[in-house]
């Protein structure tokens, strides 16, 4: 009998990280589900360190590197479940993650995918900031139309819809999720977000610059989405090398605004100040400076319109 839920993992050189994602997996309060295991070709001991584990409920399978978006795609057409959870290699999910998100798609059969809000980690696993955004479909595709809305790993969606629109799309190195989720907004899925941090996600210096470079691939993404299947031509085959010093500055900026998010007002100068030490022209750095002078009530008032213009669609 078909498990009700197929996890997707994908592993690149995590043999630092596999074991506590795996973990988070298989203790699950929610247990009918398939752990689909793809070893993107790591050179490290990633693939002894998954084999290190007895659990039936695992498949494991070693690929040649090809990158996440084929990965994930061998990984769907191997999937029996129902719905199809994501989890990257280097995260983890709190242990009623998966309880939770059945209980909304059976509280509501129209859902088709269900996210939920994230803690942001550093490599060590220390706590940085957490990630809220709307919960209902309708600020959820509004914010769709400007920026991806979800985490990928904390997403569940529907396999049935997933096949609807041909996966996940390959000529993407980077940005997949987003394409996708572009790709089912318009063929009429119903999106939801459950408003609780059941997932944590790592981030390094190095992907938050990769996470800029995303940022600027937007709005070709989603015009080449929008596109019918077979008059997409947009592709991102590499990732465009960023200096140290840009690295740096956007690793303290992004720290910075996760701490002033959850009012950690000290914690954020320190970090924005670092930012333009690293690169003077982040403009954004010097700003969220002042930001962190102003008044609490000033302060709240003005991250209140920052957070409605971001569940609007609209940047800032």
């Amino acid at each position: 009998m078909a498990p009700q839920i197929s996890v997707l993992m994908s592993a690149y050189n995590s043999s630092d990280t596999i074991e506590r994602a795996m973990s988070s997996i298989l203790n699950q309060t929610f247990t009918d589900f398939e752990l689909i295991v793809m070893n993107d070709g790591s050179t490290d001991d990633t693939e002894k360190k998954i084999l290190a584990f007895s659990d039936d409920r695992i498949r494991y399978f070693s690929l040649d590197h090809a990158g996440l978006t084929k990965a994930l795609n061998f990984g769907l057409g191997e999937a029996s479940g129902e719905i199809v959870a994501r989890h990257d290699s280097d995260d983890w999910s709190q242990q009623e993650r998966f309880e939770i998100q059945m209980l909304s798609f059976a509280e509501d059969s129209n859902l088709t995918l269900v996210a939920t809000w994230h803690n942001v980690v550093d490599v060590d696993g220390d706590y940085l900031g957490q990630k809220r955004t709307p919960v209902d479909d309708d600020s959820l595709k509004s914010m769709l139309r400007w920026r991806n809305p979800f985490c990928h790993g904390s997403v569940a969606i529907k396999r049935s819809a997933l096949n609807q629109v041909g996966g996940y799309n390959e000529s993407l190195l980077y940005s997949q999720d987003y394409d996708l989720w572009v790709r089912l907004g318009a063929g009429g899925a119903t999106f939801t977000c459950v408003p609780e941090a059941l997932y944590n996600y790592s981030i390094s210096p190095g992907s938050i610059a990769k996470g800029w470079l995303k940022l600027g691939n937007q709005e070709s993404l989603r015009n080449n989405a929008l596109l019918p299947a077979d008059q997409r031509e947009y592709a991102i085959t590499e990732i465009p090398a960023i200096g140290n010093r840009r690295t740096n500055s956007l690793w303290h900026y992004g720290v910075g605004s996760l701490a002033l998010d959850d009012g950690r007002r000290g914690r954020a100068f320190g970090r924005f100040l670092r930012s333009l030490l690293s690169d003077p022209m982040n403009w954004r750095a010097a700003v969220k400076i002042g930001t962190v002078f102003l008044p609490r009530s000033g302060a709240s008032l003005l991250f209140r319109k920052v957070k409605n213009r971001r569940e609007s669609g609209q940047d800032f």
